[in-house]
């Protein structure tokens, strides 16, 4: 299956919207963990980029929909062993997750003894430590935030993909029903289960895999109705935007909005400039380490703020906000030349040779 650029130059862009959602960090430095009251007085070029700042949070239903969709583009009919997919998930995902663990812990164990608490995050212990480790930490609501926090929801993804694999030969055999049902299923899950998000992230990831499908459907022939289904998507999700309860948000705004993007994309792969396709997968390649490396370095830059002044005011200038953004950017470049791509293809050529 070759690689689907513009999707992952997307999700290269999703990982940004969090940043911006996450600038509110730097305004949450007392021992309750809370944010200013005033926080919103502390973002810079709130006028610019206000929708990022306040709705950058859903950038992770767009993660979990892009995963359903690359997922089925890759594993859904194509052979593939269950150690061989449980190799490539651990191979992309743990090392890079140890790795800023281990820098969140020594910075929170720093922070303990500068400034007498923790930051961003309580729950500083064994346990949560453990929970981490796993990627169990947010498998059920309350075990409450901990160390890197934005892992939680690659914890309850890691639960999706397992589900996934399991349902694969089903989901062939029972095709666009079964993908149905089980979408059905999840979305039950999500609006009636108190005790965990695994069912929220479950049905934006199979919503995603129905998608691929609907795109397949649509390839064989030649695209037609492409873009009528792509205009009903759109049209439907600006209706429950305006509808405005969190429910129409989630429930059809963020699904139709996205799956719109998502058709399209697809559809313009090939027709793309390269220049667009190298700096979407420049970007994409991007996504994991913007995502993971972005809280340590929120900590690091307010540990050695904090002896001096407010992070929240020093971060409220325009200068530092670009600044910031570029060298999250750049630390995630380097993670991934450096450590995620080397170590990743270092562990699957170990385990074609049966090393692991």
């Amino acid at each position: 299956m070759p690689r689907l650029t513009l999707i992952d130059g997307l999700r290269g862009l999703a990982a940004v919207a969090v940043l911006f959602y996450h600038y509110m960090h730097f305004a949450m430095i007392g021992t309750d963990h809370e944010r200013y009251f005033q926080y919103l007085d502390y973002q810079p070029a709130r006028a610019m980029f206000g929708l990022l700042y306040d709705w950058g949070f859903y950038a992770v239903q767009l993660f979990w929909m892009i995963s359903g969709f690359v997922f089925a583009a890759v594993y859904l009919d194509r052979p593939a062993t269950t150690r061989e997919f449980v190799v490539n998930r651990f191979a992309r995902l743990y090392p890079l997750h140890f790795l800023t663990l281990l820098v969140v812990a020594g910075l929170q164990f720093i922070a303990l003894q500068q400034v007498g608490h923790t930051l961003l995050y309580d729950n500083y212990d064994w346990w949560h430590f453990f929970l981490q480790l796993f990627f169990a930490s947010d498998w059920l609501v309350g075990t409450g935030q901990s160390f890197n926090g934005p892992i939680w929801s690659v914890s309850v993804e890691v639960v999706v993909y397992a589900l996934f694999w399991v349902l694969r030969e089903p989901l062939r055999k029972f095709g666009a029903g079964g993908l149905i049902a089980v979408i059905a299923l999840c979305l039950l899950g999500n609006l009636f289960s108190s005790v965990s998000r695994i069912p929220n992230c479950a049905f934006y990831f199979f919503v995603g895999t129905a998608l691929f499908r609907l795109h397949e459907w649509l390839h064989l022939r030649n695209g037609a109705g492409r873009s009528l289904i792509c205009a009903v998507l759109t049209l439907a999700g600006l209706a429950a935007l305006r509808e405005g309860s969190g429910l129409a948000r989630e429930v059809v705004a963020i699904p139709a909005l996205t799956g719109a993007a998502l058709l399209m994309l697809a559809a313009v792969e090939n027709a793309a400039p390269r220049g667009l396709r190298r700096a979407s997968s420049w970007l994409g390649d991007c996504t994991y380490g913007i995502y993971l490396w972005h809280v340590p370095m929120q900590l690091a830059l307010m540990l050695v703020i904090l002896p001096h002044g407010n992070p929240a005011e020093f971060t409220a200038q325009g200068w530092v906000l670009a600044a910031w953004l570029g060298a999250v950017i750049l630390a995630a470049r380097l993670s991934f030349i450096w450590f995620e791509r080397p170590l990743r293809e270092r562990l699957r050529r170990h385990a074609e040779a049966g090393q692991i």
